[in-house]
């Protein structure tokens, strides 16, 4: 029997447009509408309930002189805010891994071989593991039309054969220290392929200094309550690019992170379930982490290996082209792989820029395009936050993050079941010093 998804695509939301630019003026072209994409269900689903729900108090009014004002019809569009510094604190250890908080935001960190950094995830997140695959699959349960788990096994055999080792064990280490069996482990982490956002590149002639800027937004499912769950994982795998993975326990992939050679990913759902022939998409992403050293190289893994469903992401290299910068928007199928770069236009995208990349969907991608014609040249952290403001971030806005590769920066906000990411502060990581050193050490 043929199942239709209701969840999107690896922990994300919103089928995706690309934009890249290809003009080298500032100014936006003349308004062109769109063809139409189809939104995922899960984010129509969730906005729907999230509208049906008891209202939030209205936010304060923007202000009449802010650059977000008019650029979105919404009312409850707010200016990004960060949280001020806060120490940090030593929760718990498991040989060299540990988990650390700062302020009210969490920081699980691990290194070593992939069994070991799957076992130290484990061990210290065992309780919320156990948590997290039992609500996954309660709420698979009840929105897939077919039977879930025997479809998570499908999914999972025909993936596998495609997944390398060492992520193979990475999983078993992680069921060794839950004591969870190796299939559920193997079940939640394949969950995203059955399941079907918006995201931006800005850099030279866009940002106010030139340097690179990446953001990501994940629309997905807020009033599920997930958030509980919510961790920044600092990985340093043996023999392999360290990297910072916003993520949520007992997750192994990725769907948005940086390494340690100023790459930055980030990924978008589209549709294709049912095409799981290939590398699971939250591991092609932590592999293009791992072992990508240059955009070049990212490319190569995304082209060169076998792929699932349908999939676009916007990755970013802060030192190519001799250090100015560079980023692609990505349109991948299992058959074909499509990369935009400056200068190139695709039909859908009316709306292109020099020295930026831009992903959405709708209207989110007509005030995403507005937004950034508006404070072209003028981009700094605090105005790329601004950027992700409710328009385009949905009401299922679930995390947001930024990132600043050149210097291992990223500001990440998280969803409560009463507010949306981008509504809340934003977090600032300087990833290189939290390496660096274990606090109170």
């Amino acid at each position: 029997m043929k199942t239709r998804l209701f969840l999107p695509c690896c922990l994300t939301a919103a089928a995706c447009l690309l934009a890249v630019s290809c003009q080298t003026a500032p100014k936006p072209a003349d308004p062109v509408k769109p063809k139409e994409v189809e939104i995922s269900a899960t984010a129509q689903a969730d906005n729907a309930k999230l509208a049906a729900a008891p209202q939030e108090a209205a936010p304060p009014a923007l202000p009449a002189d802010h650059w977000l004002a008019g650029t979105s019809d919404v009312p409850d569009m707010v200016p990004a805010t960060i949280a001020p510094d806060a120490p940090r604190v030593l929760l718990r250890e498991h040989g060299p891994a540990y988990l650390e908080q700062i302020g009210t935001e969490r920081v699980l960190h691990l290194e070593g071989s992939h069994y070991d950094m799957g076992f130290q995830h484990g061990a210290l997140m065992k309780d919320e593991i156990v948590q997290a695959a039992a609500r996954i699959m309660a709420i698979g349960n009840i929105s897939w039309k077919g039977n879930f788990a025997e479809s998570l096994d499908e999914a999972w055999n025909r993936t596998s054969a495609h997944l390398p080792e060492k992520y193979k064990e990475e999983l078993r280490g992680m069921a060794d220290a839950t004591g969870l069996p190796l299939a559920d482990v193997q079940r939640f982490t394949i969950f995203p392929e059955l399941f079907h956002c918006s995201g931006f590149a800005l850099w030279g002639k866009a940002t106010a200094d030139g340097e690179l800027l990446h953001g990501r937004v994940l629309d997905y499912m807020r009033s599920a309550g997930l958030d509980k769950w919510a961790l920044v994982i600092i990985q340093k795998p043996q023999g392999a690019n360290a990297f910072v993975n916003v993520a949520y326990s007992g997750l192994v992939g990725s769907v948005t992170g940086m390494n340690d050679q100023q790459i930055g990913v980030g990924e978008m759902g589209g549709g294709g379930a049912g095409k799981w022939d290939g590398m699971p998409m939250t591991f092609l992403v932590r592999e293009c982490l791992e072992s990508g050293n240059t955009l070049d190289d990212v490319v190569r893994i995304m082209r060169d290996t076998p792929r699932t469903c349908e999939y676009y992401y916007v990755i970013s290299d802060a030192k190519a082209e001799n250090g100015r910068g560079m980023a692609y928007g990505v349109a991948a199928f299992p058959e074909q792989i499509k990369f935009i770069g400056p200068n190139e236009f695709d039909e859908r995208l009316p709306h292109p820029y020099e020295d930026a990349v831009l992903l959405s969907a709708g209207g989110r991608y007509e005030c995403l395009a507005a937004r950034a014609g508006k404070m072209y040249g003028k981009f700094t952290p605090q105005t790329a936050l601004d950027l992700m403001a409710r328009g385009v971030s949905m009401t299922s806005n679930m995390h947001n993050a930024l990132y600043k590769p050149k210097t291992m920066e990223i500001w990440v906000a998280n969803s409560t079941v009463r507010h949306p990411a981008c509504n809340l502060p934003y977090r600032h990581y300087d990833i290189r010093a939290l390496m660096a050193s274990k606090p109170g050490k």
